[in-house]
């Protein structure tokens, strides 16, 4: 029996519909292509797992009509790529799914012209239905930060941690910050850490350029 679509999204023609769905977790994967389904009907769905696969299959014909993208998975620079994907497929809508939820990287996302939407992972599946149902319908989803908010933990960085991450922003190296600071290498090391646990980044880069009015 063909699958109907779901009473709360947008009414589409299923056919010749393709979904591209990128996350880099295959359980991930599986629950989106199964909601797509459920939304949407019997579409085409396309799976992958990283940010070049991710490049690669925008560019196929004909061009997919979504796209649901994982911001964290390898490939995409913590979703600093995803400025690229839009540029070269303005085209393309896109919603954002994703566990990355700070106000800077929201904002950041959310002021690319293609994204329509930004859903915490956590969200329950009538927020990414109408996530979807927004990105078809041409229409930008606001996003609501106060519910986010709530569930992040406060960010606490020790008077030391901040100083580290303060000359970090100056682009000193982790020897220099050392000598400046008086302490030894490693401690600087173990400093930085502690900063990118708290921040919820993976790289110096990412800590040097998280918005400080986000923490």
């Amino acid at each position: 029996m063909t699958q109907q679509p779901h009473p709360c999204c947008v009414a589409v023609s299923a056919e010749d519909i393709t979904v591209l769905i990128a996350d880099d977790h295959a359980l991930v994967r599986d629950g989106m292509r199964g909601l797509v389904i459920e939304v949407l009907g019997e579409v085409g769905v396309i799976e992958v797992g990283d940010g070049d696969a991710l490049m690669r299959a925008a560019r196929t014909q004909p061009p997919a009509r979504l796209a649901l993208v994982d911001l964290n998975m390898p490939g995409m620079e913590r979703g600093f790529r995803l400025a690229e994907l839009a540029h070269h497929h303005p085209g393309l809508p896109l919603v954002v799914i994703s566990a990355l939820t700070s106000p800077d990287v929201v904002r950041r996302t959310l002021e690319i012209p293609s994204v329509h939407a930004f859903v915490p992972k956590s969200s329950p599946t009538e927020q990414i239905c109408a996530a979807i149902g927004a990105a078809l319908r041409g229409e930008k989803l606001p996003f609501a930060h106060r519910a986010v908010e709530a569930q992040r933990p406060e960010v606490v960085l020790t008077p030391r941690m901040e100083e580290v991450r303060q000359l970090l922003r100056q682009g000193m190296s982790n020897k220099l910050i050392a000598r400046t600071l008086g302490i030894s290498e490693g401690t600087v090391k173990n400093h930085m850490s502690e900063i990118f646990k708290a921040l919820q980044v993976s790289n110096r880069t990412q800590a040097a350029q998280l918005d400080p009015d986000t923490l």
